[in-house]
């Protein structure tokens, strides 16, 4: 790349064929294009140059030619490339893309966030914590310390530090224009009142969808830009893992590391789509001794004993207080305030049809029970699906409660729609069950047993033969929304439903869908709030619905029902109590 005068003399040149970053060349197809290297370059209103290279790939630099990022890599999902050519900015920060190869030009995002500053003297500080955390057994908090604050939130890898923990685990993805976020699912429902994949949205309209549970912080729960979390480990001096959740992300999260100086804080990677961190020299691993989240091993003295006689560096857990307390470190206080308090406000309500439109976009499925096949077809099935799962938010939010309406709603869950792409099939009964549940409707946890017992023969067409799972496990989109819903519906039948659910074997469960003890246990906890409940359930045979039962009552430790069962079914526990 070459910088001249207006008259045509050289002032600057940068670049090389090299792979690393600020290359613009190194990969097969460059190296054999007859036309390798940069072709298409623009300049923003801040002064930098954005470069296109037939190595796949969009870079920054510099007006005097520094590197200062890739923006994406190769493939043809959104937010990836295949050739890019031209370049252009408009006057509101968007970058336009000619992705040749993929046939379409994408928009994203020029201004991504900013990278606090940070003097000699501080990073000489927090290089040496970093040090110290790795020459002893560190405590990394999956998600986050997501007891005390909403999974991968800025205030749940804080509250692992307050609690005597040395880093995270946490999922990092894309927007659809090229910024790094942490959130987890595939499917945004599952935690926000949005549809779809964070790679459908862009930065500025991921922000605006509220959380469905926020917790404690509220309208304050938001999803953080990787350079924010990467920020708070660095004023904690924290360890990180790293969980790339699409693959191509790699090189844009290694460039993020060094412009941050945190290649010493990353112990942990996966290794299928780690990519060029993976064989980073900077990238020094660490290894865990143990696992103690997926049973919730890390309440439990012997369990956490075991683990940390087992060779390796760390311990992963959810929460950090029972491996703190056994290392000899003291519990902190939490903190009561947003890390950084959200600026964005969120959209208001749109504007909802009425009741009478919302039971007939409902009831107008007709095509539930047909398998769309083609393309084609399947994305019409789709589009047709999520407007029902939409219609049934509708009623929830407008409290409908006459008969048509919950009639409309069970009818959904018994005939939810079948389609092969997981994302779309049953969605419409999910909502459905979700909303007749929050609607409090006389059949609604009737209705709730069906969706979770039911192993339907329906499902066959539509079973994906890349899993080996017993059939009902097609179904899970229904059967994951029925627990969280049922915690909030007291009653004697909800209970009731709790305890046939836990009653029930492990291949039991297993031919109903993805086993839910735990939920099931957390759902009875919150509607039977009582000694009795907490210390039976203190005592299933399974460590994962004895150690919810622990947790459930820490998070209410200052109430007498659940002080009580911890001092008679687990005293141990009351060690892991901290001030809020």
């Amino acid at each position: 790349m070459q910088k001249l005068t207006a008259g045509g003399q050289p002032l600057l040149a940068w670049g090389d064929n090299g792979s690393g970053p600020g290359g613009f060349g190194g990969r097969e197809k460059a190296k054999s294009n007859p036309l390798p290297g940069p072709v298409g370059v623009c300049v923003d209103r801040r002064g930098r140059v954005w470069i296109s290279s037939t190595n796949d790939r969009v870079q920054l630099f510099s007006g005097e030619g520094k590197y200062l990022l890739t923006l994406v890599e190769q493939g043809d999902k959104e937010g990836q490339f295949k050739l890019p050519h031209g370049l252009a900015v408009d006057g509101k920060g968007h970058l336009y893309v000619v992705d040749s190869s993929n046939q379409r030009v994408q928009k994203f995002a020029m201004d991504r966030p900013s990278v606090p500053p940070e003097t000699p003297e501080q990073a000489k500080r927090r290089h040496e914590r970093v040090a110290k955390r790795r020459k002893g057994t560190d405590i990394i908090c999956h998600r986050g310390a997501s007891e005390h604050a909403h999974e991968n939130t800025l205030e749940a890898f804080r509250a692992t530090f307050e609690l005597g923990g040395d880093g995270n685990e946490f999922d990092i993805r894309q927007t659809k224009d090229g910024v790094l976020v942490v959130f987890h699912d595939d499917m945004l429902d599952r935690l926000l009142e949005a549809y779809g994949d964070v790679s459908n949205y862009s930065w500025e309209e991921l922000q605006r969808f509220r959380f469905r549970e926020p917790g404690r912080f509220g309208a304050q729960c938001r999803i953080p830009t990787l350079v924010e979390v990467f920020d708070l480990h660095r004023q904690h001096g924290g360890l990180m893992h790293l969980d790339i959740k699409r693959p191509g992300l790699d090189r844009a999260i290694a460039d993020l590391l060094t412009r941050m100086d945190l290649w010493d804080h990353v112990g942990y990677c996966n290794t299928e789509t780690g990519g060029v961190i993976l064989r980073d020299a900077r990238y020094k691993s660490r290894r865990y001794k143990a696992g103690l989240y997926q049973d919730h091993g890390e309440v439990f003295l012997d369990a956490i004993a075991a683990a940390l006689k087992q060779p390796g560096d760390g311990v992963i857990v959810d929460d950090p207080r029972g491996v703190a307390v056994a290392l000899g470190r003291k519990l902190g206080k939490l903190s009561r305030e947003p890390v950084s308090p959200r600026t964005v406000v969120p959209a208001k309500d749109e504007r909802r049809p009425g009741e009478a439109d919302l039971i007939a976009t409902l009831r107008k499925a007709d095509d539930w029970d047909r398998v769309a096949e083609t393309t084609a077809d399947q994305a019409v099935s789709g589009k047709r699906i999520r407007a029902r799962a939409r219609a049934a938010e509708g009623l929830l939010a407008a409290k409908a409660s006459s008969k048509e309406a919950l009639a409309a709603l069970e009818e959904r869950v018994r005939k939810r729609s079948l389609h092969k792409d997981w994302m779309y099939h049953g969605f419409d009964g999910a909502m459905a069950l979700r909303a007749l549940i929050l609607l409090r409707a006389p059949n609604a946890v009737e209705t709730a047993r069906f969706a979770l017992w039911r192993d339907d023969p329906a499902l066959e067409p539509v079973i994906d033969p890349r899993w080996k799972n017993p059939r009902a496990w097609t179904d899970f989109r229904v059967k994951m929304v029925a627990w969280p819903a049922l915690a909030k519906c007291p009653g004697a039948a909800t209970e009731q439903l709790c305890r046939d659910y836990l009653a029930l074997s492990d291949e039991e469960a297993r031919q109903l869908g993805p086993p839910q003890f735990e939920e099931a246990a957390r759902a009875l906890l919150a509607v039977s709030p009582r000694s009795e409940t907490a210390l039976a359930l203190m005592k299933h045979r399974l460590q994962a619905v004895r150690g919810r039962a622990i947790l459930g009552c820490l998070a209410h430790a200052k109430q007498d029902w659940a002080k009580a069962a911890l001092e008679k079914g687990a005293r141990h526990a009351l060690a892991y109590r901290v001030q809020d």
